[in-house]
């Protein structure tokens, strides 16, 4: 993925045959005037944030989805109104536009179609993780050949990452039977019996990174460094 730096979201909400990837840090939240952009609700709900930048992190994600929505949309970004689908996801009923979302320690990852739904995940492995037990309890026989049972952390994040974005697109959210599902590279795989297509990258900072999506004539991915 070759990730452009930018500081202007005009930059990112033109065109509308292209899905746009969207990367930011929670240093962001520092630049914007977050009164302006966020509701009330939103705000309180920040304070209530107490991990290692979990606050600024979804201040960050959170101001920058509404701006590039609103610069889409041509409304005031404080105007949009989400709502929720059954799983959470957030999305606007009223038009054509498919985005979504996801964050990590201290960076997020946005999704931008016009074409159809879309789903992201970004993740950073700090070591900690059992991953042979998480490749065990969620992956099916193929994806745990190709991380050779979570020995292979970096495959293990692609498969990770480019599932939890899957389950995203299609609106399902988190299943209890995620071994039943496989995004592996074997087709028909679950991403392609739904007409999907799928796409894994590492992110600026180092992060794995995952989209699925209904179709694009393009991925423009955008590194926003400041606004």
């Amino acid at each position: 993925m070759n990730w452009e730096k930018s500081q202007n979201i005009g930059d990112i909400s033109r065109g509308r045959e292209s899905l746009k990837l969207v990367y930011g840090t929670d240093l962001l939240a520092g630049s914007l005037s977050l009164n302006e952009i966020l509701t009330r609700d939103e705000l309180a709900y920040s304070e209530r944030l107490r991990g290692e930048g979990q606050k600024s992190t979804w201040l960050s994600c959170r101001a920058t989805l509404r701006l590039i929505l609103g610069s889409c949309l041509g409304r005031n970004p404080r105007d949009i109104e989400f709502s929720k689908g059954r799983f959470g996801k957030l999305h606007l009923p009223e038009t054509n536009l498919f985005f979504n979302v996801s964050h990590s320690k201290n960076a997020f990852l946005l999704g931008f179609s016009f074409l159809g739904r879309i789903g992201v995940d970004i993740e950073l492995l700090n070591g900690d993780e059992d991953v042979p037990e998480l490749a065990e309890y969620a992956f099916s026989d193929d994806e745990l050949q190709y991380c050779q049972n979570g020995d292979h952390p970096e495959r293990f994040a692609e498969i990770w990452t480019c599932k939890e974005a899957f389950l995203k697109a299609v609106g399902v959210g988190l299943v209890d039977r995620l071994p039943s599902i496989s995004v592996t590279d074997n087709l028909p795989n679950s991403v392609s019996r739904y007409g999907l297509y799928q796409n894994s990258f590492l992110c600026p900072n180092g992060e794995t990174g995952s989209v699925v999506y209904r179709k694009c004539k393009s991925i423009e991915s955008k590194w926003l460094t400041n606004l």
